[in-house]
């Protein structure tokens, strides 16, 4: 009888304790996260941020030459879903812990295999991925917390930002957004025929961005293959003729695409009707060149 009591205790305290570590309770540095889409590639920093608390933070809570997590508990995970290059240097699309190494002078940045890692007792130098200087910059106003943001900076270029009391650094991470762009088109028709309007979207990019001009005018022309009733499927065809010199053609799609319009109205020509007339006007004083 003793050992079945025994076992019922056991039993009980082990649910017991089971209970006590599933138990929520705020934490003094709440994890946070923020997340950018530069060109096609999603960055996000996820951190725990720590408070001030009246404590003297650098040098002293955070020692100056040593490597820090960057943020509290978990090291700070930085991750990206495609390739970029981060301060210059290539960055596989992953997820990295972010480190750093605060000095009175210029910080050492650090991207490590090891994410997910607690602080940064397990950290191993042969790990790294890429390290790089920055210069902190002094805050006008203090913050509390530390905090993680991402700044828009170009369609190719993000900076990622900490800032935590009275300093400040911050990195750029970089992409060709116009490459990913191109790729991301000639991915979508190699799968799937689509519809009409992606493949008018497409070329109207490619042409406003500089791609090759065969492939726009290749997706122009599927365009009105699948829907000529619509007038932005002969618009876009006119777009790219005009793109390669050729305003007879572009002229041939103008008024495609006013026929179209015609025949099936819509609020969405009404917009582009004012464009579309005076090229059609511009493209009828241009004479054809003459064939030798």
């Amino acid at each position: 009888m003793r050992k079945i009591a025994l076992f019922t205790f056991l039993l009980s305290l082990c649910a017991t304790m089971a209970t006590l570590a599933q138990l929520a309770l705020p934490q003094p540095s709440p994890k946070a996260s923020v997340m950018y889409t530069v060109g096609l590639t999603e960055v996000s920093v996820t951190y725990s941020s720590p408070a001030v608390a009246g404590r003297e933070i650098w040098g002293k809570l955070v020692p100056y030459n040593e490597v820090w997590r960057t943020g509290a508990n978990t090291a700070t995970e930085i991750s990206f879903s495609t390739d970029v290059k981060v301060a210059g240097q290539t960055v596989k699309a992953g997820k990295y812990a972010l480190f750093t190494i605060p000095t009175n002078g210029n910080w050492t940045v650090i991207l490590n295999t090891n994410a997910g890692q607690w602080g940064s007792t397990n950290y191993k130098k042969e790990l790294d991925v890429i390290r790089f200087e920055v210069a902190p910059e002094a805050l006008t106003e203090a913050k509390e917390r530390l905090g993680f943001y991402i700044n828009h900076v170009s369609a190719d270029e993000a900076h990622v930002v900490m800032k935590w009391e009275k300093v400040k650094i911050k990195f750029p991470v970089t992409v060709d957004s116009k490459a990913q762009a191109f790729a991301s088109i000639n991915k979508h028709f190699d799968n799937t025929a689509g519809d009409w309007y992606p493949h008018a979207n497409a070329a109207n990019y490619i042409v406003a961005n500089g791609g090759n001009l065969q492939d726009a005018l290749r997706y122009a022309n599927r365009a009105t293959e699948l829907n000529a009733k619509h007038f932005m499927a002969h618009w876009s065809k006119a777009r790219v003729h005009e793109a390669m010199g050729q305003p007879v053609e572009a002229l041939a799609a103008a008024q495609a695409a006013k026929k179209a319009s015609e025949e099936t109205p819509s609020s969405w020509y009404d917009m582009t009707k004012a464009d579309i007339d005076a090229k059609i006007a511009e493209w009828s004083k241009i004479k054809p060149a003459r064939k030798k």
